[in-house]
């Protein structure tokens, strides 16, 4: 009942977005006749399938703050022709150093100052592009910007990443008060993120994680805080995408139980690290009763080699099976290396695939 309840709800929302779109303009679906905003809300309307295929791939940029960092999401925007802004920032934070469970308690709130930076960026990208694309910054999960603090900050120190999940494995509650402050600091920038101009966020949530820290550990322990980002998200923005961050290969079919009472307007799952049979696109978004973003394998090798012939074979595979409501993307960041020239090639084929291979 419980879930019943938050689906109406949240379908009452998306309708009444929708609606504020719809009530202004036909009901024609090209992108010459609206801009990427509203083509992105009208995926939101599942009474209705998306005739223009929307598409989202994204990078890890080299430039992280400052104007670099603004030209190079402008860049690959532009270049690309993909269809939102993802302000991807990877937060490095002070290292607050924990060499036992009893550090842990040391764990304090960032300074406001600290993501000064970062929403600058977001100023500037949503006046440069925000009258056409939705901005959409990422926001990473409380237990990664945790360890970040705890002293692993790249995702290639995987020893010291060791170490401090060694830690957490000791004593997993003894690491709440940190989390409390972490999700403190996040949820204060998803605020002031959406004041600086962000339409919504792309919430990352560690599902990678839960090979060290699934079951119990999940749920009683890392979900709550996991979960009050994408409640802080909902609350205050109207188009946010749930990303379920995996990479070791341990979901199964039950994983998603934990995160379908997560708010969210658009799912974004692995669909390439399963143990066993793993699910559709279809099978997802029928499960969580909302749209679903992905489709392609993110380390493709097709992507990788620069084939073109192959990832639109690749596409058709996808699209032919597609839900009606859909945005095409990965299941994570892709190459930091990709061709983009190439990119956009693909990116224009998906845009009109529902158009050119009617039946």
């Amino acid at each position: 009942m419980k879930k019943q309840v938050l689906d109406i709800l949240r379908n009452s929302l998306l309708i009444a977005a929708v609606a504020s779109v719809s009530a202004t303009h036909s009901v024609a679906q090209t992108s010459s006749d609206y801009n990427k905003r509203e083509l992105l809300w009208q995926v939101l309307d599942q009474s209705r399938a998306n005739d223009y295929v929307p598409v989202f791939f994204n990078i890890h940029f080299k430039d992280k703050t400052g104007q670099k960092a603004v030209q190079s999401h402008i860049d690959w925007y532009k270049t690309t022709h993909v269809d939102f802004v993802n302000v991807k920032y990877e937060y490095f934070p002070e290292i607050q150093a924990v060499s036992s469970k009893k550090d842990w308690k040391n764990i304090k709130s960032f300074a406001p100052e600290t993501w000064e930076e970062q929403l600058n960026v977001i100023r500037q990208l949503k006046h440069e592009l925000g009258h056409e694309a939705l901005i959409i910054p990422t926001v990473f999960s409380p237990l990664r910007v945790l360890i970040q603090t705890a002293g692993a900050q790249l995702s290639s120190d995987r020893d010291g990443r060791r170490r401090i999940v060694e830690i957490i494995k000791q004593d997993p509650k003894a690491i709440k008060p940190a989390l409390e402050a972490v999700t403190k600091s996040l949820v204060y920038y998803i605020r002031e993120a959406r004041k600086a101009g962000a339409d919504g966020f792309y919430i990352s949530s560690q599902g990678d994680d839960l090979e060290e820290f699934g079951g119990g550990v999940f749920v009683d322990v890392l979900k709550p805080y996991d979960r009050q980002l994408s409640d802080v998200a909902a609350e205050v923005a109207p188009f946010n995408i749930l990303h379920i961050c995996e990479s070791g290969g341990h979901f199964t079919t039950k994983t998603f139980d934990d995160y379908l009472d997560y708010p969210g307007s658009i799912i974004n799952p692995p669909l390439h690290n399963w143990e066993g049979k793993g699910l559709s696109l279809a099978d997802i978004s029928k499960l969580f009763r909302r749209p679903v973003l992905g489709g392609l394998n993110n380390r493709s090798q097709a992507l990788k080699e620069g084939n073109l012939t192959a990832l639109k074979a690749e596409v058709d595979e996808i699209l032919k099976d597609a839900p009606a409501n859909f945005i095409f993307g990965a299941d994570d960041s892709v190459f930091n290396d990709v061709d983009q020239e190439l990119l956009r090639k693909l990116v224009d084929y998906i845009h009109t695939w529902r158009q050119t291979h009617k039946k």
